[in-house]
């Protein structure tokens, strides 16, 4: 019971002390959330609700995202936590919105602008999109060119982020490793400055 406790402080310790840690946690559970949400999505097929419909599952589970990490990291309203937020806090939530826009199927549900029944498309991988009950002045094989349309401008979203996370990452390694050797080095000096004091005063002495 005790060793469980301990692992327990433990693991609440590094999320809280180690944004990466706590980032590649929250990026695990949100990869299984989307799963799971990604197998009850329906989209309502109607331009008046699809884009409302769509905006909450970007909105509210990337704001619960990012409220959590700042809990996770000890934010409190009385300091209105100036010292909490970084970009770290935001991590979880743009990884959400990379999720989704990968997926394709919120974004092109948001940009539907025709009635019709959310169904799989036939001889492809499996997508869904909205078929129109009533063909108009454009048929059903073009609206679903364009649907397939929206499904790849969602990735490519999808994917410029995920190139802009990796760079922001790399720059934070980066900048982290130079300011360690740079606090190296002033500890070294100090160190040295030290010592040569410490010698002249014994020589004065």
């Amino acid at each position: 019971m005790e060793s469980r406790q301990q692992w327990l402080a433990r693991l609440k310790n590094e999320l809280s002390n180690s944004p990466l840690v706590s980032n590649v946690a929250f990026g695990f559970i949100l990869m299984g959330l989307e799963k799971l949400v990604e197998l009850e999505f329906e989209c309502p097929c109607r331009p008046a609700w699809n884009g409302a419909f769509s905006s909450a599952f970007f909105i509210i589970p990337a704001v619960m995202a990012f409220t959590l990490m700042l809990i996770i990291q000890g934010c409190r309203c009385a300091v209105w936590c100036r010292k909490t937020i970084s970009l770290s806090s935001f991590v979880p939530a743009v990884v959400w919105l990379i999720l989704l826009f990968l997926d394709g199927q919120y974004f092109a549900c948001a940009m539907t602008d025709w009635e019709g029944r959310y169904v799989l498309v036939d001889k492809a991988a499996p997508q869904k999109w909205c078929e129109p009950v009533k063909e108009g002045d454009v048929t059903a094989q073009e609206l679903m060119v364009r649907s397939q349309q929206l499904f790849v401008f969602s990735q490519v979203i999808g994917i410029v982020l995920l190139i802009c996370i990796c760079v922001g990452l790399l720059v934070y390694l980066i900048r982290e490793s130079c300011q360690q050797q740079v606090e190296m080095q002033d500890a070294e000096v100090a160190n040295l400055t030290g010592i040569r004091m410490s010698s002249l005063q014994n020589r004065t002495s």
